[in-house]
């Protein structure tokens, strides 16, 4: 006979002052099964979780709901307080009365009666809830990092270990990326290729590392902490590798939109136009020259070139830009700068100041829309409509083009070798915005850099950090991996071998037994996320801890 104790916290204010605590508790209290029914105020504190301990063991309690706040805070901290109690953790369930009842319902006497319904069918819900038993797996520490520029580079120096070898892959014959064009970042002005020689010579230098240069990700088999993965090579024709990897970060950059798609820039139709890149290697030394050889005494930096054909705002075109003007004037403080904009994206402190610094220096803003560029007698004409809707024209030598950071062409076969989704504008897509933002919709693939979204070089080293450690903190070498209990298994004998299950699987869990005709899951993979047994139409596929028997009760209760 199931013993079942219902603990209602308080929250301190943020429940008892919309929900009726007493009310609530007189009302449960007579629920079959139900001994013990308490309140506390802070149910969470150590006070809180030591009394919640001592009264399951006080009372033999074989079954318990806690109404509370959010199961994403606290559902694992209450389990763990079950586990020591000595009552199995997945004979508990979680009611959330604080953001979907307190927080949502104005009346305090609707919210009550709205928690008291939902506490009454968490009741009935658990009295069918059957132990389920934590399992582990080992795992291979070892991790592939595709991709050679900064991200690449950072996340294999804070991966690598003398327990952990790191496979490094890159497309190109070098490392670097596109940061070896730069002779200089903003807002220091300084050379980003000192200190990337460096991190490449630590990079070659690991005994832990091993670099494949030319080099490409052909497939990915496998789940989080077990991964076969395939490398070809591309100098050495039908050369592949199989490697046992822990886990896949990818981080292959972006690259420029072509300018010459838009018509009206004159790229490449018009002498001493140029993309933002293409100026970046010019001024390497004191190249910046026009095609004819002479120096130009007007340079006009057009922003945000085909942003609205991509739709979104890359966000750091405008500080590259700004670098240009700055470097021209700081060389030459005679020439004259004018950023064509309409939009400026300037964010931060330091950023803002390196603005400031450029307009003191006399670089001009002007806010412009229409923009076409053409060839002049003399020089470069630029058409343009300023803000108070008057046309305009100006008149300089030389042209650099600030386009948008677009995702590289590969990106969608890569993603389908890697089993990721993409967002909308064509990057590998976040797991989560805020809770994932290194993490892809597959567990165990991680991303960080540009081939996520446009990112400038702090911000990339930051994520390249980030996703390294999510990675360290999930494969320990020598410790095992807890995987997912509440997975999804299949009654054989209501299987119908419609395979519609294997369909809708976003892990690759359910393979098809041709033998007994039925589906089968690979627990290992498979992450409970219910998609199976939401389209079974057999009722063949059930989740557990989330069985019909479960689900059914809850429903009935609440809605008497």
């Amino acid at each position: 006979m199931a013993r079942i104790g219902v603990f209602v916290c308080e929250c301190g204010s943020n429940i008892s002052e919309k929900i009726d605590i007493a009310q609530l508790i007189k009302h449960v209290s007579t629920a079959p099964g139900v001994v013990v029914a308490e309140p506390y105020r802070l149910m969470c504190s150590p006070d809180g979780r030591s009394y919640l301990e001592e009264r399951i063991k006080k009372e033999k309690l074989t079954h318990i709901v806690v109404a509370a706040c959010s199961p994403r805070e606290h559902q694992q901290t209450f389990m763990k307080v079950c586990e020591r109690a000595g009552i199995n953790p997945y004979l508990m369930q979680l009611v959330n009365i604080r953001e979907q009842c307190a927080w949502v319902t104005m009346d305090p006497n609707e919210a009550t009666e709205k928690a008291t319904r939902m506490v009454k069918a968490a009741i009935a819900r658990v009295r069918h809830q059957a132990p389920l038993q934590r399992r582990e797996i080992a795992v291979t520490p070892d991790v592939l990092v595709v991709g050679g520029g900064v991200a690449g580079i950072e996340a294999s120096l804070t991966l690598a270990g003398p327990r952990r070898k790191v496979w490094l892959v890159e497309r190109s014959a070098g490392l670097g990326g596109s940061v070896n064009s730069f002779p200089r970042t903003y807002p220091d002005m300084q050379d980003p290729r000192v200190g990337l020689g460096s991190r490449i010579a630590q990079l070659k230098a690991n005994p832990s590392i091993e670099i494949l240069t030319e080099s490409q990700l052909e497939q990915v088999l496998g789940f989080f902490g077990n991964f076969q993965v395939r490398i070809r090579s591309t100098r050495e024709a039908g050369q592949a590798r199989e490697l046992k990897v822990g886990a896949v970060l990818l981080a292959t950059g972006a690259k420029l939109y072509d300018p010459a798609k838009i018509r009206g820039y004159g790229y490449g139709q018009v002498d001493n136009v140029l993309t933002s890149m293409e100026f970046e290697v010019m001024s390497d030394g004191d190249g910046v020259r026009l095609s004819d050889g002479s120096m130009p005494t007007s340079v006009a930096i057009i922003h945000c070139v085909g942003r609205e054909v991509k739709g979104y705002c890359s966000g750091i075109c405008c500080m590259h830009a700004l670098k240009h003007s700055t470097y021209l004037k700081q060389r030459w403080p005679n020439i004259r700068t004018v950023h064509l904009y309409s939009d400026l994206c300037v964010p931060g402190k330091a950023n803002q100041a390196f603005l400031e610094n450029d307009v003191r220096a006399g670089t001009e803003l002007i806010r412009a829309a229409g923009i076409r560029v053409a060839k002049g007698e003399q020089n470069i004409n630029i058409d343009f409509v300023r803000e108070d809707g008057a046309p305009d024209r100006l008149g300089v030598d030389m042209v650099i083009l600030a386009p948008a950071v677009e995702p590289h062409a590969d990106a969608t076969e890569l993603a389908g070798i890697a089993d990721i989704a993409l967002d909308k504008e064509g990057f590998f897509a976040r797991h989560h915005e805020i809770l994932g933002s290194s993490s892809s919709s597959r567990e165990g693939v991680f991303v960080a850099g540009c081939a996520q979204g446009p990112k400038d070089i702090p911000e990339t080293v930051m994520q390249a950090q980030a996703a390294a450690g999510m990675i360290l903190a999930s494969l320990v070498p020598g410790k095992k991996m807890e995987i997912e209990t509440m997975t999804s298994h299949i009654i054989e004998s209501y299987c119908q071998g419609c395979k519609t299950c294997i369909s809708v699987c976003p892990f690759g869990a359910i393979t098809f037994d041709e033998r007994r005709k039925v589906a089968v899951v690979n627990e290992v993979i498979c992450r409970g996320c219910g998609n199976c047994s939401a389209a079974c139409p057999s009722g063949a596929a059930v989740i557990k801890h989330s069985t019909y028997d479960q689900i059914y009760q809850e429903i009935v209760e609440a809605v008497k």
